[in-house]
């Protein structure tokens, strides 16, 4: 008797869900959409060059419309500018000056725009280039508070490097990204994180790149030293005479791979020590040294058999010689010639 009741009861409830109304439970109708795919091009640089501003960077650019209903009418590129940089309390910050990438979503200076018949047919190729000057163009004018009032960014007293002929430095960061009208009349500059995140084949939201700073200090020098201070750690005293010799710097590397503008030095005193402490060279007695170059401002890393650290001054550069002034943390300093015996020019160091 019981399994009959259970029966009839399974039979109304079947029934019932037969006859729902399917108003109450519409299947869902999904939009159509486009995205886009934009990335460097296989024979591109991937960073802009300091003071080369003969590196561009050319881009590949398609629209993907996966089911083929609309088609893209117009596409325009923008442009970001971001730079790293100190604030007054020393704490690093970065510089937005195109607002900050969210999907172009009103953001960014305006790069390039393609109309009608200049937009390929879907999932097609199209190249450009972006140059220095390009983004020089836009960015010229822009302004910004690094903590002490209201300056123009290429005329910021902080950053001498920064110029028309260099106008991008080490700790900028640029991209592109880009916004695409359909046919129908909408406007697509936002997508989801797994197009952004280029988890979707072939799809991306921007195509991002840095600036790089060729160096080339490594080498063997002849040095001359003069204008000596004997270092107490309270000042110093003036210790007549001069001295000379050579000196190799060695590109520094690891794991077989190079250190961009990092070099291993012997002696960070340039025989000082020898003259003037009859001492050993200026170097850690387990880790040689490490002269540095940052996009052309040269400076050192590491400490002596003392523990003292090293500031090196640039005062000329003249073709083949190199002229500095350096001290210590124990207020031992000179003023050394460098000349190369390479035959190349030193580059213009700061």
């Amino acid at each position: 008797m019981n399994r009959i009741k259970l029966l009839v009861l399974a039979l109304v409830m079947v029934a019932f869900a037969g006859c729902r109304d399917e108003d109450l439970n519409p299947i869902p109708v999904y939009e159509t959409s486009v995205h886009g795919w934009g990335r460097f091009d296989a024979a591109s640089a991937r960073n802009f060059v300091y003071a080369d501003v003969s590196k561009n960077i050319d881009i590949q650019f398609q629209w993907n419309a996966i089911d083929g209903i609309l088609n893209v009418n117009k596409i325009e590129f923008y442009a970001f500018f971001d730079e790293a940089y100190k604030d007054t309390d020393g704490n690093d910050r970065i510089a937005r000056h195109a607002g900050r990438f969210l999907n172009a979503n009103g953001s960014g200076k305006l790069f390039k725009t393609l109309q009608a018949s200049e937009i390929p047919a879907n999932r097609a190729d199209i190249k450009f280039t972006v140059t220095q000057a390009d983004l020089y163009n836009l960015f010229k004018d822009a302004k910004f508070n690094y903590g002490k009032g209201e300056v123009p960014v290429y005329a910021n007293p902080d950053r001498t490097d920064r110029t028309a002929a260099t106008p991008f430095v080490s700790g900028d960061q640029l991209e592109v990204s880009w916004v695409l009208y359909t046919n129908d009349g909408r406007k697509f500059d936002f997508w989801s994180e797994s197009i952004c995140s280029e988890e979707f084949p072939k799809s991306s939201c921007t195509v991002k790149w840095g600036v790089v700073c060729v160096s080339d200090l490594a080498g063997e020098f002849d040095y001359v030293q003069t204008d000596m201070v004997k270092g107490d750690g309270a000042g110093g005293a003036a210790f007549p005479g001069t001295t000379s010799g050579t000196i190799k710097w060695v590109q520094d590397s690891s794991a077989g791979k190079p250190i961009l503008g990092q070099y291993r030095t012997p002696d960070l005193s340039f025989g000082q020590f020898g003259f003037v402490w009859g001492d050993d060279p200026a170097a850690s007695l387990t880790n040689l040294p490490k002269v540095t170059d940052a996009c052309n401002f040269i400076g050192t890393k590491g400490a002596d058999q003392y523990g003292d650290t090293y500031t090196y001054k640039v005062l000329k550069v003249e073709g083949k010689d190199l002229t500095i002034r350096w001290n210590n943390t124990y207020d031992d300093a000179g003023t050394v010639k460098l000349t190369r015996k390479d035959g190349k020019d030193w580059p213009p160091l700061k």
